[in-house]
């Protein structure tokens, strides 16, 4: 069944699928975060403390 695919000797490729579907996620998530703390810190900006 193995010599079909050529009998690659490198990583499984579901394995390299999921690595890189998990990355990205993560990157995303990343920019998303902090495109979000950038939207609502100018929504609401800090009010001066007043004395």
């Amino acid at each position: 069944m193995a010599s079909w695919f050529g009998d690659t000797l490198g990583p499984d490729p579901l394995m390299v699928l999921l690595v890189v579907i998990l990355l990205v996620r993560f990157i995303l998530w990343s920019c998303l975060g902090t495109y979000m703390d950038y939207r609502l810190a100018r929504r609401y900006p800090d009010k001066p403390k007043e004395e």
